[in-house]
């Protein structure tokens, strides 16, 4: 059985959930790789620096991030909701 129809077998009934899963996971992974790329780009910049041994973030930072991300996803919950 294709994959397209085993999720519609699982009780999805919209036939047009396995596009929107797909391109959900390719805008995240591209997300994703870009954000790596940027942090990237600044280890390359910091290293050239006497600060070279300081993480990129901090823990608070990331944590923030973090908490940013889930806000951002509540909303595209709530958005897909109608509320």
């Amino acid at each position: 059985m294709p994959k397209s129809k085993a999720l519609v077998a699982r009780g999805n009934r919209n036939p047009r959930f396995a596009g929107v899963l797909l391109v959900g996971g390719l805008i995240g992974a591209l997300t994703g790789v870009g954000a790596a790329f940027l942090l990237w780009q600044a280890r390359g910049k910091r290293s050239r620096t006497a600060e070279a041994d300081e993480p990129i973030i901090s823990t608070g930072e990331a944590v923030n991030l973090g908490m940013i991300l889930f806000g951002l996803l509540r909303q595209i919950n709530d958005i897909a909701r109608g509320k």
